[in-house]
Parts: structure tokens; C-alpha cells; sequence
């Protein structure tokens, strides 16, 4: 593998990402009017709306995205979203203020949750960097090289348009993929100049961070305790089905929708309570964030969020207080306001993602397949895994069991949270419908946007765990902080009684830490390996090996002229070949699915004879093939190198060029 980059240059590259995130989301949001913990919760999730949308529509006019054309598409947004909002503030349209979180945090407390969200932070780091360690490895894991040599293409060629990077591998027409995570990972990559590897992990590295500061909005957002909102930082960087199994499968911007979801509370809480240009606009653009960051992200806020609007409309019907609508209202009336103004907000976000949307109807019914992973595990199996917080690990993390069934058996002082759990019960059940009757029609029609895939709709039933676990865990604060004001000589002390609070908090996270030996980071840093090594350590062989990266070193200082391309074996390595060198391979990507280039096809099977066969040649004459790279990895168990691409060596037709234990060059001679 590459040595490690410099401390500095790793350095960079975080901190380019970092403000990739803030700033953008920053300038928008605090432009449309939201402040505090929403706007720091949606901040990254806005970024990467106007990002996801800059690249496509830039596209169609015919502008490059780059650096500059971010930068200003963000300021346009901006721009608008402040004198919108400008505009219905002077006319009296607009009352801000309602839709502020109801219940005021103490700045102690304030402090305290930031505290929380910055060693959530620090722990999601200290995971990814344990989990390989070094900061330019390769990930080994399918889908993993198609992202970087996307990020590669749209910084190289300033093309972000939805099928564009898909041209590596699906030329000439290349292939329909949201590519939020890839717009934003190009302008990491060109703003700190660092490698695809590095501003990878450079991306990586804060995700479970980025799901903490969500929980914290969130929670921040619906009124509930300061202590809980730490809490559930805490525990969204320490359960391993969160952010991390996503991350371990290769499954980075399924990952990144996954710990943006929770923003979708937050953003239409604010909306619902207090209706306006304002938070209609955010509430739109958090639609078209999580549809730029993965398809099924929107889906998946759709399904989290919906019990929240149902308890809502239930208590609006039993005339019970609800948030933002005066009392008397009718509940009819409530609900049929609350749809007859959520109509506007959804028409102007799909105006907005047009061409995501319209790509994913032609995807849908296009040519490349859909494989439901038909899935049989017994009932009880899912059941435990749910619970346990465990799928790719054998062991449980059952500390965190303990604490999502306090937070189960005390949800009635969730207050505005109660929602919570049904949202956990509805996205369990979807969970446990795919693990043990994936095979059903009905259930594979269900969760197409999931690929009916359990790996990926556990991570979003533990969003809802999660919090749930982090409400546990601030119970057992509050229990804490009661008994200890039963007794005798704490009554007599009202200095002592007056910071209970905070002690009975740090005795509980420090009582944690202890029991979960770091909040789980060993056990979290072995499933992110996975990502490092196709699997677990030392029962695969990972597909990119030391051999084959040098020899794609070897190959990008041989000047290979853009518009050529380099035949190579469609599951080794050197589908990397892009990513870390420039030079265009004839298979980009370890799929092979789709529309595939017919002549990458035959000369897979069929190049060795070239010299016998004219088809061969004139595939070769159409790529553009004038080099050819043999690799040894492989990402598939069991699988061989291509039939066209076997016993090279001696052919009167190629020249070796290069070679080591692993990796081989050839350059054809006539």
C-alpha cells in the first residue's frame, strides 16, 4: 500500500472537508433564517443539496462544476433565500420564532452537548484511522472504486452530471447515479490537493460525527433534555449497525443518507409549526439534500419522520395541545392545513431535482438488473440482531441492549419524542420482513430502494434504536441525579443539589465508556476493517494489492494519451486504475452489469488471440487499447482472470514494459 501521507496533508484534507460542509449549508441556512443546533445539524445535509444540484444543472447549461461555480450557485441560493425571506419579514407575511426549539438549554448544558458531539467525532476518527492504519489506504470493498474513480472524473473534467462519472466504466453513454457524495468529494479533492485515498478516508473519517450532530439537532429541535441530546451523540458513535456497517460494506454515500436522515425531523418540525417561504425552503432543499446524497435516503426520512406527523394529526384530532396550531382548531383542520401547505414545498423541490428524478425513472426501467438479495434468516435472528446492535460482528453489544430497553419501558417521559417508538417498530419490521422473507415479491417490490438488502435497512431502523438507546441512557442520569438528592446530607447542601445534574451526566458517560470499553471503538474499528479488506482480516485477499498499485504508478508516468485506454481484467485491482493515476481503463469497475462496451466484453474473453482473431483487433482499434495491465487480486472468492487475459506472456504481440510478483504491462507491438 502507498506510505501514509504526511500529518499535514491528512490534515488538509479534513479540514477541506469540513468546510465543504459547513460552509455552504452554513451560508444558506442562516440566510433562510435557522440559527443554533438546526443550523449546525443541517448545515452539511444543505450542502450537500446545493452541491447535488449545482453539478446536474451546471451540466445542462454547459458550465464545468468546479471550486468557482460551486462557490457561486452557492451564493445565488443564498442570495435568494435572504431576500426571500427579507421580502415576507417586511410585509408582515412571516412571524419568526415559533418553530424555535420550545424548551431553552442552560449554556452549561449547551456546552456540555457540544462536548458530546466533539468526542463522537474524535471516536468515529479514531475508528476509521485504527481500522487500517494508514490514511491513503485503498478501500477494497465492491462499490468503492466506482466512487473514487467518480470523484476522479467530475474534478478532472468538471462534468457533474448524473451519468457522467459512469463513463469510467459504461462508455460511451456512461450510467445514471446520484452523485451528492461524489460533487462534494470532487471539491475536497481539489481543494487540498491530496490523493482519491486520502480525501476517501479524508471523507470517511467523521461519519459517525456527522450522525451524532444530527441526533443533537434533532433532538434539540422536538424540545427534548439537553442529557438526552448528548447521550444520543454518544451512542450513535458507539452502535456499530449505525454508521459504521454501511461504511465496513463499501456502502459510502448509503452511509453518508443513513446520518443525514435524522435532519428530516428537524426540518420539518420547523415547517410544520411555523409554515412560511423560509422553512419551506429549507424543507425542501433537506428533500433534495437526501435525494442527492442517495435516492433511498428520501425514502428512508419519509419513513422515520411520518410517525412524527402522525402522532401530530392524532393529537390534533383528540384536541390535545399540538405545536404551532392555536387552540380550538378542529383536527380536520390541522390535517388538511398541514397537507394543503406541504404541497407547494414538495412541488418546488421536485422543480429543483428534476434531473434526479427523471434519472431515476429511466434507471428504473432500463437495462441494468435488479438482484433482490432474497434473504431467508429466522425471525428470531433478525429480532436479535436488531436488538443487539450486531449484523457483521459475533459479538453483541449488549450494554447497548440494556440501554434501549430502559429508554423502551420509560418512553412516556419522551414528551414530544414519543413517535420515536413507532418509528422503531415500523423500520424493525421492514428490517425483519427483508431478513427473513426476502424472497417475496411483495416484500422485494417493497424494498427496491433498499436493493431488498438487510445490511442496508439496518442501519436505518437504528436510527430510531439509537435515540431510544440515548433516552435510556439520560433516564439513567435522571434516576441518578434523584437518588442522590433523596439523601440527607445532599438536601442540606443546595450548591451540591444545583450541579447534581451535570455529575449524575458525567457518572453515567463515564460508567459507559467503562462498561463498553470506549463506546465499542475496537469492535467498531474491526467492522470498518472490512472496508480495508474486502472482509475480515486474514480470511480474504484484498483485490488491491501493493503490487498492483505500483504498477499502476509505473503506468501513470508512461504519458498515456486521455482518449486511450488500457485493457485490463474487469475483477482485479487496476479497476483503481483511474482513480489513482488518470489513465482510463477498459473495465472501471468491478461490475460488469448494464450496458458494458460490447468489445470490453469480447476482448475479456478473447483478446490472447488477437493475432488470430479480426475482432479482436478491431475492439482494440475502437478503444483506442494500446497497453495492457494484468493484475493478480481478485474481488470475487473463487474467481479467475478473464479467459483473454491468461498466459500472456511470451505473445509475439505485446512487449512486457513493466513487471513485479503481482502485476504485469504490456504494450501491444502491432
Amino acid at each position: 500500500m502507498p506510505a501514509p501521507d504526511t500529518f499535514w496533508t491528512y490534515f488538509g484534507a479534513v479540514a477541506a472537508y469540513l468546510a465543504v460542509l459547513a460552509v455552504p449549508g452554513g451560508l444558506i441556512g442562516r440566510a433562510a433564517g435557522v440559527r443554533g443546533w438546526a443550523l449546525a445539524g443541517l448545515a452539511p445535509l444543505l450542502s450537500y443539496a446545493v452541491t447535488g444540484l449545482a453539478g446536474p444543472w451546471l451540466s445542462t447549461v454547459g458550465l464545468p462544476y468546479n471550486v468557482f461555480t460551486a462557490a457561486a450557485c452557492t451564493l445565488l441560493l443564498a442570495g435568494v433565500a435572504w431576500g426571500v425571506r427579507r421580502l415576507c419579514l417586511v410585509r408582515g407575511w412571516i412571524t419568526p420564532g415559533a418553530e424555535e426549539p420550545p424548551v431553552a438549554w442552560s449554556t452549561r448544558a449547551q456546552w456540555s452537548v457540544a462536548t458530546c458531539v466533539v468526542v463522537a467525532t474524535a471516536l468515529s476518527i479514531a475508528v476509521v484511522l485504527s481500522a487500517r492504519g494508514g490514511t491513503t489506504a485503498v478501500f477494497q470493498r465492491w462499490d468503492t472504486v466506482f466512487h473514487a474513480n467518480g470523484i476522479r472524473y467530475i474534478a478532472d473534467t468538471g462534468d457533474g452530471s448524473l451519468i457522467g462519472m459512469g463513463k469510467i466504466n459504461w462508455y460511451p453513454d456512461g450510467s445514471f447515479y446520484p452523485n451528492g457524495y461524489h460533487l462534494v468529494g470532487a471539491l475536497v479533492y481539489q481543494i487540498s490537493g491530496t490523493s482519491i485515498p486520502v480525501t476517501l478516508n479524508a471523507i470517511t473519517m467523521p461519519v459517525a460525527g456527522i450522525f451524532a450532530l444530527s441526533m443533537v439537532a434533532l433532538v434539540r429541535q422536538m424540545g427534548g433534555r439537553a442529557v438526552f441530546a448528548g447521550c444520543a451523540a454518544l451512542i450513535a458513535a458507539a452502535a456499530t449497525t449505525g454508521a459504521y456497517e454501511s461504511v465496513s460494506s463499501g456502502l459510502l454515500p448509503y452511509a453518508l443518507g443513513i446520518v443525514l436522515t435524522p435532519l428530516t425531523v428537524v426540518a420539518l418540525q420547523r415547517f410544520l409549526v411555523r409554515p412560511g417561504v423560509d422553512t419551506g425552503l429549507v424543507f425542501a432543499l433537506t428533500a433534495d439534500g437526501l435525494l442527492c446524497a442517495h435516492s433511498s435516503a428520501l425514502f428512508g426520512g419519509v419513513l422515520f419522520a411520518a410517525p412524527l406527523v402522525l402522532q401530530r394529526w392524532y393529537r390534533a384530532l383528540r384536541r390535545l395541545r399540538v405545536d404551532g396550531v392555536p387552540e380550538g382548531r378542529g383536527g380536520l383542520r390541522v390535517i388538511g392545513g398541514d397537507i394543503v401547505r406541504t404541497v407547494p414545498v414538495m412541488v418546488f423541490s421536485v422543480v429543483f431535482a428534476v434531473p434526479q428524478i427523471l434519472g431515476a425513472i429511466n434507471f428504473t426501467s432500463g437495462a441494468y438488473p435488479y438482484q433482490p438479495w432474497n434473504s431467508d434468516l429466522p425471525v428470531l435472528s433478525a429480532l436479535n440482531m436488531l436488538g443487539t446492535f450486531q449484523q457483521v460482528l459475533h459479538k453483541p453489544q449488549l450494554w447497548l441492549t440494556v440501554l434501549l430497553v430502559v429508554g423502551v419501558l420509560s418512553f412516556r417521559t419522551l414528551g414530544r419524542l414519543r413517535w420515536l417508538v413507532v418509528s422503531a417498530i415500523g423500520l424493525s419490521g421492514l428490517f425483519v420482513l427483508v431478513t427473513s422473507y426476502g424472497a417475496s415479491p411483495l416484500v422485494i417490490s417493497l424494498s427496491r430502494p433498499w436493493w431488498n438488502d438487510r445490511f442496508r435497512l439496518m442501519a436505518l431502523a437504528a436510527i430510531p434504536l439509537c435515540l431510544l438507546a440515548g433516552h435510556g441512557m439520560a433516564e439513567l442520569q435522571r434516576w441518578t441525579a434523584q437518588w442522590i438528592r433523596s439523601i440527607g446530607w445532599a438536601k442540606a447542601r443546595p450548591r451540591v443539589v444545583s450541579r447534581l445534574g451535570i455529575a449524575a451526566a458525567a457518572v453515567v458517560v463515564a460508567v459507559t465508556a467503562v462498561l463498553t470499553g470506549g463506546f465499542y471503538r475496537t469492535a467498531n474499528a474491526t467492522a470498518v476493517s472490512f472496508l480495508y479488506y474486502n472482509g475480515p482480516e486474514g480470511e480474504v485477499t484484498p483485490p488491491v494489492s501493493p503490487d498492483e498499485i505500483a504498477a499502476m504508478e509505473f503506468l501513470g508516468r508512461m504519458h498515456i494519451p486521455p482518449e486511450e485506454k488500457v485493457l485490463n481484467d474487469r475483477l482485479d485491482g487496476t479497476a483503481w486504475m483511474y482513480a489513482l493515476t488518470g489513465v482510463h481503463p477498459v473495465a472501471g469497475h468491478y461490475d460488469g452489469g448494464g450496458p458494458v462496451s460490447p468489445d470490453a466484453t469480447y476482448l475479456a474473453l478473447h483478446f490472447r488471440d488477437y493475432d488470430l482473431d479480426v475482432r479482436v483487433r478491431e475492439a482494440v482499434q475502437r478503444l483506442k487499447v494500446r497497453h495492457v495491465l494484468v493484475g493478480s487480486g481478485l474481488i470475487a472468492r473463487g474467481a479467475q482472470i478473464a479467459p483473454g487475459l491468461r498466459d500472456l506472456m511470451g505473445s509475439d504481440f505485446l512487449q512486457l514494459v513493466y513487471r513485479n510478483p503481482g502485476a504485469q504491462i504490456y504494450t501491444i507491438i502491432r
